[in-house]
């Protein structure tokens, strides 16, 4: 068990670390152009309220996401829209920043941080992008595919993962990546059915991937977050409102494109 217990939670942080390190999702952008302003303790809230909902979805993947879909499948355009008003918000918020050269000075960001809302934007970004589920689920299916190869002990996740995707494709269309071979893996007649107790032990398993992958997220942002404050000062204060301003202008484009998903599933 110990040795399960090891491998999920090492895989779980590498992909923690691993996938949140691209800066092209909302909450990345609202994370660096706050660090660029200085808000250290904003932008560490933020980072563990993404990260709070981001376990809840890995565990989803996990454990329930075949269930919830049907019913959580309706919510995704309104989720898609209401999630987008709240970026475009923001994005316009950053967008108007400007900072001098009094902002930069280190002293004076620790007297007035900025400490409300930070939790509660990282949260409110991750529950309204539905795509967590899938883009979770299949890169846990990669990850334990990989991990169950090369003779890792993975408890009984691996297997799970598999019976999951093989249903989420059915039901949505949707192509994973090495999907033909899984189905015949599954079906196989050596395959047994995960017993009562594997399933209570895969529980506990999966509480423990999912802790991790928040973890390791939280850890990617908490280093980016301290590299950015920490380097800002190297970097000219009108170049510093141009890259703000630019993010801010990212941010409303993704918005656009996630409205216009919404209103596609409408």
């Amino acid at each position: 068990m110990f040795e399960s217990i090891l491998t999920v939670a090492l895989i779980g942080f590498f992909a923690g670390f691993v996938f949140s390190m691209p800066v092209a999702g909302p909450v990345s952008i609202i994370i660096t152009s706050n660090a660029l302003k200085g808000n250290r303790t904003y932008c560490i809230r933020t980072a563990f309220g993404a990260s709070t909902v981001e376990f809840f979805y890995v565990f989803a993947a996990i454990f329930g996401i075949t269930s919830l879909y049907s019913s959580y499948k309706s919510a995704i355009p309104y989720l898609l829209i209401f999630g987008s008003v709240v970026i475009i918000l923001i994005g316009v918020k950053i967008f108007k920043t400007k900072l001098d050269i009094d902002n930069l000075d280190e002293t004076k960001i620790k007297k007035k941080p900025k400490t409300t809302g930070g939790f509660r934007t990282g949260a409110i970004l991750n529950v309204t992008n539905p795509s967590l589920f899938i883009s979770w689920l299949a890169a846990s299916f990669m990850l334990f595919s990989f991990a169950s190869s090369i003779g890792l002990n993975t408890g009984g996740l691996d297997l799970i993962v598999e019976q999951n995707v093989i249903k989420i494709a059915e039901e949505t269309d949707t192509n994973f990546k090495g999907l033909d071979s899984l189905k015949t893996a599954t079906e196989d007649e050596d395959k047994a059915e995960i017993s009562q107790k594997e399933k209570m032990s895969s529980i506990l398993l999966a509480l423990i991937y999912a802790a991790a992958v928040a973890l390791g997220a939280f850890i990617w942002f908490f280093y980016l977050i301290k590299a950015l404050i920490k380097y800002r000062h190297k970097v000219n204060v009108n170049i510093l409102n141009y890259l703000i301003r630019g993010l801010g202008v990212a941010l409303i484009g993704i918005a656009f494109y996630l409205i216009y998903q919404g209103i596609i599933l409408l």
